[in-house]
């Protein structure tokens, strides 16, 4: 994907970390590390962001060897991530497509296999779906400006006003009408993950309670209290969430869950938001403040850290990162003092990283992410 964020709009992200929903402005009230550095900063000139990466050999993180699972095939789809900027959508492949849209005014960026690109709007409150070529093809009402991609970027889901859940696959005109998520009162359900154009997860926004089809929901009986964060490319592994408990007040723990034999089979207290590589061999984390991105790492299937995301500078954050291949990230590097920016690929290999854009002045990065990446 998901990935997938990776606001996942923020508003959506920050669901993934704490135990309830939280809106945006609650997110910046908990970001207390990033303003610690703000008050400990040296005014002065600063140098444009630069990413590193750091790999962390097993032996010092108590891992073993070469990982016991077999691994994943990857999706057939080149490439994974499109990148939103200055009014144009930066392809996998590499070609850019003008969209009309203000990066202000999005929430989320998604890219049908068949090229189409889905935007959850902020303003209008909509979802869009707009041709290859970048021209509008349909609009329509949401419940919540949030999609939920497939992790084969075949399918993409959101909740429509009157409570039904919609449903647009490659290929397909039209999107496809499912019933609503089963909730109390008017409150409406959210969609965790996307299996395949019939098969959704679904939840309340805190933990995910059932498997939408087109008959109707049912519960995911038999697992722990979780919410699912992402699915592997063939499904067999998710990404979760556990509730926050006396022990882990602030965010709670994530790990690993095969829905076949029901069990965990990695946890961690210290990994955030999880998101799958497209070949499901590793996961980026990270937690989200002020509309920026702390902690960024790269973890295997045990959850052991492999590399880590540090922008360089006691101003700089990482404002967005996803999955560029297997093997890269794509990190959006800012500097929240002098609104400088950069499009980075970190590899896991440890090289310096290749700047692809930038450095560049932009917006403030606790209002705007000046690059959007596709979930």
């Amino acid at each position: 994907m998901s990935q997938e964020t990776f606001e996942r709009e923020l508003a959506r992200r920050a669901d993934d970390v704490h135990a309830a929903p939280l809106s945006f402005q609650d997110v910046r009230g908990r970001a207390r590390s990033i303003q610690r550095r703000r008050r400990a900063a040296v005014a002065g000139t600063v140098a444009a962001a630069v990413a590193l990466v750091v790999i962390v050999p097993s032996v010092l993180t108590g891992g073993h060897g070469k990982d016991s699972r077999a691994p994943e095939p990857a999706p057939p789809v080149p490439g994974h991530t499109a990148v939103l900027h200055d009014r144009k959508v930066e392809m996998p492949d590499g070609t850019t497509v003008d969209l009309p849209v203000d990066n202000a005014h999005v929430a989320q960026l998604g890219v049908l296999t068949d090229g189409r690109i889905v935007v959850a709007m902020q303003k209008p409150y909509v979802v869009r779906v707009y041709q290859p070529d970048g021209t509008l093809q349909q609009e329509f009402p949401v419940a919540s400006n949030a999609i939920t991609m497939s992790a084969r970027d075949d399918a993409v889901a959101w909740v429509d006003p009157d409570h039904t859940v919609r449903v647009l696959s490659t290929g397909v005109a039209d999107p496809a009408v499912l019933p609503g998520i089963p909730m109390p009162g008017e409150a409406y359900g959210t969609i965790d993950a996307v299996l395949d154009a019939e098969h959704l997860l679904v939840g309340d926004g805190t933990t995910t309670s059932g498997e939408l089809t087109p008959a109707g929901a049912t519960d995911l009986a038999g697992h722990d209290k979780f919410r699912v964060l992402d699915v592997s490319p063939v499904g067999t592994l998710w990404a979760v969430s556990f509730l926050p408990d006396a022990a882990h007040e602030d965010g709670g723990c994530a790990g690993l869950y095969d829905p076949e034999t029901r069990e965990i089979t990695a946890q961690s207290c210290s990994a955030y938001t999880l998101a799958f590589a497209p070949d499901g061999q590793h996961l980026v984390s990270g937690y989200y403040e002020n509309n920026m991105v702390g902690g960024v790492k790269v973890l295997d299937l045990d959850l052991r850290p492999v590399a880590t995301v540090e922008p360089a500078g006691r101003t700089s954050a990482v404002s967005r990162v996803a999955w560029a291949d297997a093997d890269h990230v794509l990190a959006s590097v800012t500097d929240w003092q002098s609104s400088t920016w950069t499009l980075e690929r970190v590899g896991l290999d440890g090289a310096d990283p290749d700047v692809l854009e930038g450095p560049a002045t932009g917006s403030n990065p606790e209002r705007v992410a000046e690059y959007i990446l596709s979930e």
